[in-house]
């Protein structure tokens, strides 16, 4: 991805999320009010518990664990440390080029759990944000203060949480999806808890993995290695999951408000399949890519627009179009030979496949609409 490149996408996406938290902040105050309707002491019990991976001393410590195993590792490689300035210079001089990599990982995730820490308690006490047990009304009472109970926005829990995931996921990045499944419970269990509203997790969240990302490739790579990355990965699933949770927290409008957008997102699921299948009736040797990526953008697309609210599904639209017009211009591989199932299929078999999923995915999310009634 090219400098300029790097400079819209990213422009892009902080737009993007900053939009996704001013639609998230109008669920705050319902979400709060459907939060105090239920107390119960199991359900608090459980909401701790599963908040404890995004404890900050919890997480600091396991990284500490993770830097002294590697250290132990290795110190044998090493040779022993002169008592004087020069040799301490010397010895960690040495040390580092030839750290283990589990030293490498809790050293950068202690760097990001410090980091974390320190950028949410400055705009916790800066910002002030009232709890939600403290909140009794729709207006945003803001200001800088550091009593206890004004210290909501952001998430510190969340924060740790999908830092943490986010370098871990950067050095194993095969168990990426049950990390960030784990950063996603602890920040759950803070707004069912009655500890933070939806956007203060939120907060946390992009906090988290930003700080997270610059710490597991270092500040000067990171625009380079880790910006294409979170945007490829986490702003699309970020969009998705959104969309997906206000779906099943507003109820359905009336019927006939809907037929014209389910419509047409069936429609671009149809489209999109048949562009798919298009792709591959080309001959050998000619290039595929953009017809393959356009079909699967309207596949998704069309699950968005047959379901989510028009602004949900624009948001998608800006965040995967320009990522999939910068696929085309990637080096092409050839890629490998694979035996897999998938692989084999006939070609309208995979599509017609692919199109029966995006549309039994349209169907669950339509029937899901409100499931969750906050209002």
């Amino acid at each position: 991805m090219k400098p300029w490149e790097r400079v819209v996408f990213g422009l892009i996406a902080l737009t993007v999320l900053a939009a996704i938290g001013v639609k998230l902040h109008e669920l705050d105050m319902p979400v709060a009010r459907f939060v105090r309707s239920f107390d119960i002491d199991e359900l608090n019990r459980i909401g701790d518990l599963v908040a404890l991976p995004g404890q900050g001393v919890v997480v600091a410590g396991a990284f500490i664990v993770i830097a002294l195993i590697g250290w132990r590792r290795q110190r044998d490689q090493l040779g022993p440390m002169a008592v004087s300035r020069a040799g301490l210079i010397e010895w960690v001089r040495t040390w580092w080029p030839q750290r283990d990599q589990l030293t490498d990982i809790g050293v950068r995730g202690l760097l990001a759990q410090l980091s974390i820490a320190g950028a949410i308690q400055i705009l916790k006490h800066l910002i002030g944000r009232p709890r939600p047990r403290f909140a009794h009304g729709d207006e945003l009472v803001l200001g800088p203060s550091l009593d206890s109970g004004l210290d909501s926005f952001p998430s510190g829990h969340a924060a740790n949480a999908f830092g943490a995931a986010t370098v871990l996921a950067w050095f194993f990045p095969a168990v990426r999806v049950p990390l960030f499944l784990v950063a996603g419970l602890v920040a759950v269990s803070r707004v069912l808890r009655g500890s933070h509203f939806p956007t203060d997790v939120w907060a946390g969240a992009v906090l988290g993995v930003v700080i997270g990302s610059m710490a597991a490739v270092g500040l000067k790579r990171w625009p380079s290695d880790a910006l294409p990355d979170l945007l490829r990965t986490y702003v699309p699933v970020a969009v998705s999951t959104f969309a997906i949770l206000w779906v099943l927290l507003h109820p359905a409008p009336a019927w006939s408000h809907e037929v014209i957008s389910l419509g047409v997102g069936i429609a671009l699921v149809l489209a999109g399949g048949l562009v798919g299948g298009l792709a591959w009736t080309y001959l050998e040797g000619e290039d595929k890519s953009p017809l393959r990526i356009f079909g699967r953008l309207l596949l998704v697309i069309g699950v968005a627009v047959g379901c989510a609210p028009w602004w949900a599904a624009g948001l998608l639209v800006v965040v995967l179009v320009p990522l999939g017009l910068a696929g085309l211009h990637l080096e092409r591989v050839p890629a490998p030979a694979s035996a897999h199932p998938w692989a084999t299929m006939p070609v309208w078999r995979r599509e017609a496949l692919a199109v029966g999923t995006a549309l039994a995915v349209l169907a669950a999310l339509r029937s899901a609409q409100g499931l969750i009634p906050i209002g």
